[in-house]
């Protein structure tokens, strides 16, 4: 199996729109902006994407962060993203981690979530982090389950409906 994960760009075409529609647009605590877009909206959302992990158009309060598509023998099956750095507004008010992502419907069950989790992992070691917070739904076992299964610890809870999880990035 052929693992590879891409940062967007704005070269991406058809099958990543179509793999990214098969994510709702708030699944599981995780948002996907691109879900229902047209094809000429989805092209600009790549550019906007692109800029913020450039820092560029941020909304106001927001921390860079970079999107990524994962491949399965070339195959768009998912996508997630990792923020750049993380802060205490974040954390504590919006209950918002460092990574999240999503496997479109299709490719569910496949273990895609867990490869897509660990190639998302080696990115948060790229950008210096020792050990990430994840704050995934209580209800999203299948989430909490991968977090566990890489070396996270549950280490609280966010308002009651989100575990408070840390992972180390080594």
């Amino acid at each position: 199996m052929k693992v590879e994960l891409k940062q967007i760009d704005c070269s991406m075409n058809e099958p990543e729109y179509e793999m990214l529609q098969g994510i709702l647009g708030v699944e599981n605590g995780f948002t996907n902006p691109a879900y229902n877009l047209s094809y000429d909206a989805y092209k600009n959302w790549l550019q906007e994407e692109s800029n913020h992990s450039k820092g560029i158009g941020l909304p106001n309060g927001w921390k860079p962060y970079t999107t990524y598509i994962l491949y399965i023998d070339d195959l768009p099956v998912g996508y997630g993203r990792v923020r750049h750095a993380s802060d205490e507004y974040l954390e504590t008010v919006l209950g918002a981690g460092n990574l999240g992502y999503g496997i479109s419907k299709e490719h569910r069950g496949k273990g895609y979530g867990n490869i897509l989790f660990q190639e998302l992992l080696k990115k948060c070691k790229e950008f210096r982090y020792d050990a990430i917070k994840c704050f995934p739904l209580k209800t999203n076992q299948a989430t909490v389950k991968i977090m566990l299964k890489n070396g996270g610890k549950i280490i609280g809870d966010f308002k009651e409906e989100k575990y408070i999880i840390s992972i180390p990035t080594s």
